[in-house]
Protein backbone atom coordinates (compact mmCIF):
# COMPACT_ATOMS: atom_id res chain seq x y z
CA UNK A 1 0.00 0.00 0.00
CA UNK A 2 1.24 3.55 -1.11
CA UNK A 3 2.70 5.82 1.51
CA UNK A 4 1.10 9.45 1.35
CA UNK A 5 3.65 11.51 3.23
CA UNK A 6 2.31 14.62 5.00
CA UNK A 7 4.13 18.22 4.44
CA UNK A 8 5.37 18.90 7.60
CA UNK A 9 4.34 21.89 9.85
CA UNK A 10 6.10 25.27 9.66
CA UNK A 11 8.39 24.99 12.78
CA UNK A 12 7.17 28.70 14.64
CA UNK A 13 9.56 30.61 17.10
CA UNK A 14 9.47 29.24 20.70
CA UNK A 15 8.55 31.56 23.23
CA UNK A 16 12.09 31.23 24.22
CA UNK A 17 13.66 32.35 21.31
CA UNK A 18 11.03 34.92 20.47
CA UNK A 19 12.55 36.39 24.15
CA UNK A 20 15.73 35.78 22.94
CA UNK A 21 15.16 38.01 19.69
CA UNK A 22 13.74 40.73 21.63
CA UNK A 23 16.88 41.15 23.83
CA UNK A 24 19.16 41.22 20.60
CA UNK A 25 17.45 43.90 19.61
CA UNK A 26 16.34 46.18 22.81
CA UNK A 27 19.78 45.51 23.57
CA UNK A 28 21.65 47.69 21.48
CA UNK A 29 18.65 50.13 21.27
CA UNK A 30 18.96 50.66 24.95
CA UNK A 31 23.00 50.92 24.40
CA UNK A 32 22.32 53.56 21.15
CA UNK A 33 19.65 55.92 22.15
CA UNK A 34 21.43 57.61 24.94
CA UNK A 35 24.41 58.65 22.30
CA UNK A 36 21.42 59.58 20.01
CA UNK A 37 19.67 61.64 22.40
CA UNK A 38 23.39 63.35 23.61
CA UNK A 39 23.76 64.12 19.76
CA UNK A 40 20.25 65.34 19.45
CA UNK A 41 21.22 67.68 22.08
CA UNK A 42 24.33 68.88 21.37
CA UNK A 43 22.77 70.22 18.16
CA UNK A 44 19.70 72.11 20.25
CA UNK A 45 22.74 73.70 22.23
CA UNK A 46 24.37 74.57 19.14
CA UNK A 47 21.70 76.28 17.64
CA UNK A 48 20.66 78.04 20.90
CA UNK A 49 24.70 79.44 21.19
CA UNK A 50 24.06 80.26 17.66
CA UNK A 51 21.01 82.38 18.23
CA UNK A 52 22.53 84.39 20.47
CA UNK A 53 25.63 85.21 18.14
CA UNK A 54 23.02 86.29 15.79
CA UNK A 55 21.51 88.97 18.21
CA UNK A 56 24.90 89.63 19.05
CA UNK A 57 25.67 90.93 15.33
CA UNK A 58 22.72 92.34 15.19
CA UNK A 59 23.30 94.41 18.73
CA UNK A 60 26.30 95.45 17.34
CA UNK A 61 25.27 96.65 14.05
CA UNK A 62 22.48 98.35 15.92
CA UNK A 63 25.10 100.23 18.22
CA UNK A 64 27.31 100.92 15.13
CA UNK A 65 24.70 103.11 14.03
CA UNK A 66 22.94 104.62 17.11
CA UNK A 67 25.95 104.62 19.20
CA UNK A 68 24.18 103.18 22.35
CA UNK A 69 22.18 99.22 22.57
CA UNK A 70 18.75 99.78 22.26
CA UNK A 71 16.44 100.47 25.59
CA UNK A 72 15.72 97.21 27.60
CA UNK A 73 12.17 98.60 26.52
CA UNK A 74 10.76 101.81 26.23
CA UNK A 75 7.68 103.48 28.39
CA UNK A 76 6.45 106.71 29.54
CA UNK A 77 5.91 107.44 33.36
CA UNK A 78 2.65 109.02 34.43
CA UNK A 79 3.09 112.12 36.15
CA UNK A 80 7.16 111.99 34.95
CA UNK A 81 8.47 110.42 37.77
CA UNK A 82 10.92 107.78 38.22
CA UNK A 83 8.37 105.76 40.53
CA UNK A 84 5.00 106.73 38.71
CA UNK A 85 3.27 103.63 36.90
CA UNK A 86 4.39 102.75 33.75
CA UNK A 87 2.08 104.21 30.73
CA UNK A 88 3.99 102.53 27.76
CA UNK A 89 3.94 101.70 24.84
CA UNK A 90 6.65 99.12 26.08
CA UNK A 91 8.13 97.92 22.78
CA UNK A 92 11.50 95.97 24.41
CA UNK A 93 15.50 95.49 23.14
CA UNK A 94 14.80 92.61 20.97
CA UNK A 95 11.88 94.90 18.64
CA UNK A 96 14.52 97.13 17.62
CA UNK A 97 17.03 94.43 15.92
CA UNK A 98 14.13 93.10 13.62
CA UNK A 99 15.67 94.69 10.32
CA UNK A 100 19.25 93.09 11.18
CA UNK A 101 17.72 89.62 11.88
CA UNK A 102 15.66 89.51 8.76
CA UNK A 103 12.53 90.42 9.94
CA UNK A 104 12.16 93.61 8.02
CA UNK A 105 8.76 93.40 7.22
CA UNK A 106 7.39 92.84 11.36
CA UNK A 107 9.92 95.38 12.00
CA UNK A 108 7.97 98.06 9.56
CA UNK A 109 4.51 96.71 10.60
CA UNK A 110 5.33 97.97 13.98
CA UNK A 111 4.43 102.05 15.40
CA UNK A 112 6.37 102.45 17.70
CA UNK A 113 4.87 105.14 19.17
CA UNK A 114 1.38 102.82 20.00
CA UNK A 115 1.19 100.80 23.12
CA UNK A 116 1.85 97.19 22.27
CA UNK A 117 -1.87 96.30 23.20
CA UNK A 118 -2.90 98.52 20.14
CA UNK A 119 -5.08 96.02 17.69
CA UNK A 120 -2.71 97.30 14.38
CA UNK A 121 0.45 95.85 16.07
CA UNK A 122 -1.72 92.18 16.38
CA UNK A 123 0.14 90.42 13.88
CA UNK A 124 3.86 91.84 15.11
CA UNK A 125 3.35 91.25 18.45
CA UNK A 126 2.23 87.33 17.78
CA UNK A 127 4.60 86.71 15.67
CA UNK A 128 6.51 83.14 16.63
CA UNK A 129 10.53 84.00 15.53
CA UNK A 130 13.02 80.85 15.55
CA UNK A 131 16.03 83.49 16.27
CA UNK A 132 14.42 83.98 19.95
CA UNK A 133 13.69 80.64 20.69
CA UNK A 134 15.81 77.98 21.95
CA UNK A 135 15.38 74.66 20.37
CA UNK A 136 16.28 72.73 24.20
CA UNK A 137 12.72 75.10 25.70
CA UNK A 138 9.84 73.13 26.24
CA UNK A 139 6.53 73.96 25.53
CA UNK A 140 4.67 76.07 23.11
CA UNK A 141 2.13 79.14 22.24
CA UNK A 142 2.07 82.70 23.67
CA UNK A 143 3.16 84.13 26.58
CA UNK A 144 0.18 85.01 28.29
CA UNK A 145 0.49 87.93 30.94
CA UNK A 146 -1.09 88.49 34.27
CA UNK A 147 -1.98 90.49 37.06
CA UNK A 148 -1.47 89.87 40.51
CA UNK A 149 -4.54 90.74 42.89
CA UNK A 150 -4.26 90.44 46.79
CA UNK A 151 -7.59 89.39 47.68
CA UNK A 152 -6.62 88.47 51.62
CA UNK A 153 -3.38 88.63 53.66
CA UNK A 154 -2.51 85.09 52.47
CA UNK A 155 -4.11 84.80 48.83
CA UNK A 156 -3.21 86.09 45.81
CA UNK A 157 -4.94 85.52 42.54
CA UNK A 158 -3.39 86.05 39.09
CA UNK A 159 -5.81 87.17 36.41
CA UNK A 160 -4.84 86.64 32.66
CA UNK A 161 -4.43 90.51 31.53
CA UNK A 162 -3.75 92.25 28.45
CA UNK A 163 -3.04 90.83 25.40
CA UNK A 164 -0.72 87.48 24.25
CA UNK A 165 2.62 88.00 23.10
CA UNK A 166 4.92 85.92 21.53
CA UNK A 167 7.13 83.84 23.72
CA UNK A 168 10.93 84.08 23.62
CA UNK A 169 13.62 82.60 25.84
CA UNK A 170 16.56 85.22 25.39
CA UNK A 171 16.37 88.04 27.71
CA UNK A 172 18.74 91.22 28.45
CA UNK A 173 20.96 91.62 31.19
CA UNK A 174 19.19 94.48 33.54
CA UNK A 175 22.02 93.40 36.49
CA UNK A 176 22.43 91.26 39.68
CA UNK A 177 18.77 92.43 40.75
CA UNK A 178 16.23 94.80 40.41
CA UNK A 179 15.36 97.15 43.40
CA UNK A 180 12.20 97.32 45.03
CA UNK A 181 10.86 96.53 40.75
CA UNK A 182 11.84 99.58 39.77
CA UNK A 183 14.26 98.90 36.70
CA UNK A 184 15.86 102.40 36.57
CA UNK A 185 18.55 103.00 36.60
CA UNK A 186 19.72 99.31 36.50
CA UNK A 187 23.24 97.83 36.70
CA UNK A 188 23.41 96.07 33.96
CA UNK A 189 23.28 96.94 30.09
CA UNK A 190 19.78 97.07 29.78
CA UNK A 191 17.03 98.44 31.90
CA UNK A 192 13.61 101.01 31.29
CA UNK A 193 14.46 103.42 29.02
CA UNK A 194 18.47 102.76 28.85
CA UNK A 195 20.79 104.17 26.02
CA UNK A 196 23.93 102.25 27.50
CA UNK A 197 26.80 102.31 25.14
CA UNK A 198 30.23 100.53 25.00
CA UNK A 199 31.68 103.30 26.61
CA UNK A 200 29.37 102.99 29.76
CA UNK A 201 30.73 99.61 29.91
CA UNK A 202 33.84 100.18 31.86
CA UNK A 203 33.83 96.51 33.91
CA UNK A 204 35.21 95.46 30.37
CA UNK A 205 32.96 94.24 27.26
CA UNK A 206 34.46 90.39 27.83
CA UNK A 207 33.22 90.63 31.56
CA UNK A 208 29.89 91.84 31.47
CA UNK A 209 26.33 89.91 30.09
CA UNK A 210 24.34 91.31 27.45
CA UNK A 211 21.79 88.73 27.01
CA UNK A 212 21.00 85.11 28.65
CA UNK A 213 19.02 82.38 28.20
CA UNK A 214 15.10 81.61 29.97
CA UNK A 215 13.64 78.13 29.79
CA UNK A 216 9.86 78.36 29.79
CA UNK A 217 10.04 75.52 32.27
CA UNK A 218 11.14 78.06 35.09
CA UNK A 219 9.21 81.61 33.53
CA UNK A 220 7.74 82.80 30.81
CA UNK A 221 9.66 86.06 28.62
CA UNK A 222 8.52 87.53 25.41
CA UNK A 223 10.78 89.26 22.38
CA UNK A 224 7.93 91.69 22.02
CA UNK A 225 8.19 94.30 25.32
CA UNK A 226 6.52 95.20 28.73
CA UNK A 227 2.90 95.61 29.21
CA UNK A 228 2.42 98.39 32.00
CA UNK A 229 0.98 96.46 35.15
CA UNK A 230 1.54 92.84 34.65
CA UNK A 231 3.51 90.51 36.62
CA UNK A 232 5.68 87.83 35.62
CA UNK A 233 5.37 84.68 37.42
CA UNK A 234 7.27 81.08 37.87
CA UNK A 235 5.69 78.21 35.76
CA UNK A 236 2.93 76.43 38.04
CA UNK A 237 5.07 73.84 39.58
CA UNK A 238 8.60 75.35 39.76
CA UNK A 239 10.33 74.77 42.87
CA UNK A 240 10.65 78.52 43.45
CA UNK A 241 7.29 80.12 42.76
CA UNK A 242 6.28 83.57 43.16
CA UNK A 243 5.86 86.64 40.87
CA UNK A 244 8.44 89.69 39.29
CA UNK A 245 7.90 92.79 38.12
CA UNK A 246 6.71 93.56 34.89
CA UNK A 247 10.31 94.28 33.45
CA UNK A 248 10.74 90.35 33.71
CA UNK A 249 9.04 89.71 30.76
CA UNK A 250 12.22 90.69 28.53
CA UNK A 251 14.73 91.68 31.48
CA UNK A 252 16.76 89.16 33.65
CA UNK A 253 18.74 89.20 36.77
CA UNK A 254 21.44 87.17 38.14
CA UNK A 255 20.47 87.12 41.68
CA UNK A 256 22.62 88.51 44.75
CA UNK A 257 26.45 88.23 44.84
CA UNK A 258 26.38 85.96 47.59
CA UNK A 259 25.03 82.56 48.76
CA UNK A 260 23.62 80.33 45.67
CA UNK A 261 20.50 81.43 43.88
CA UNK A 262 17.08 79.70 43.96
CA UNK A 263 16.07 80.34 40.64
CA UNK A 264 12.73 82.50 40.14
CA UNK A 265 10.82 84.21 37.47
CA UNK A 266 12.78 87.02 36.88
CA UNK A 267 16.36 85.65 36.84
CA UNK A 268 18.28 82.86 33.80
CA UNK A 269 17.76 79.34 33.51
CA UNK A 270 17.66 76.97 30.63
CA UNK A 271 16.91 72.85 30.29
CA UNK A 272 20.29 72.52 29.35
CA UNK A 273 22.87 70.48 31.59
CA UNK A 274 24.50 72.11 34.44
CA UNK A 275 24.51 75.51 32.66
CA UNK A 276 22.84 78.19 30.57
CA UNK A 277 24.59 80.14 27.28
CA UNK A 278 25.33 83.63 27.55
CA UNK A 279 26.01 86.67 24.85
CA UNK A 280 28.79 89.16 26.41
CA UNK A 281 29.82 92.52 25.33
CA UNK A 282 32.25 91.45 22.90
CA UNK A 283 30.08 89.43 20.90
CA UNK A 284 31.44 85.94 22.02
CA UNK A 285 28.74 83.31 23.47
CA UNK A 286 29.99 81.43 26.65
CA UNK A 287 28.47 78.72 28.48
CA UNK A 288 28.73 79.98 32.46
CA UNK A 289 27.63 76.79 34.58
CA UNK A 290 25.42 76.76 37.02
CA UNK A 291 28.05 75.81 39.82
CA UNK A 292 29.50 79.38 38.78
CA UNK A 293 30.44 81.34 42.31
CA UNK A 294 27.86 83.68 42.78
CA UNK A 295 30.22 86.80 43.39
CA UNK A 296 31.18 85.85 39.62
CA UNK A 297 27.91 85.68 38.50
CA UNK A 298 26.71 89.29 39.97
CA UNK A 299 29.96 90.99 38.60
CA UNK A 300 29.30 89.54 35.44
CA UNK A 301 26.22 91.67 35.38
CA UNK A 302 27.22 94.95 36.27
CA UNK A 303 28.48 97.37 33.59
CA UNK A 304 30.50 99.31 35.52
CA UNK A 305 31.06 97.70 39.31
CA UNK A 306 35.08 97.74 39.80
CA UNK A 307 34.86 93.74 39.67
CA UNK A 308 38.07 92.05 38.92
CA UNK A 309 36.68 88.67 37.17
CA UNK A 310 39.78 86.00 36.69
CA UNK A 311 39.82 84.60 33.05
CA UNK A 312 39.16 80.87 34.44
CA UNK A 313 36.60 82.10 36.72
CA UNK A 314 33.84 81.74 34.40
Amino acid sequence: MRRIHQPRAARGFTLIELLVVITLVAVPIALLLPAVQAAREAARRTQCANNLKQIGLALHNYHGVQGVFPPGYSTGLGQGSPDAPEIGPGWGWATQLLGQLDQGPIFNAINFDLPITDGGSATARQAVLASFLCPSSIGSGPFNPSTQFTFTTDQVWHITAGVPLAAGQYVASAGPSVDNGIPAPGEGVFFRNSRIGLRDITDGSSQTLLVGERSRDVADATWVGVMPGIVVCATQGWSNPGCAPASAAVLGTTGPNAGSIRVGAANFASLHASGSHFLLGDGSVRFLKTSIDARVRAALATRAGGDVIAADAY
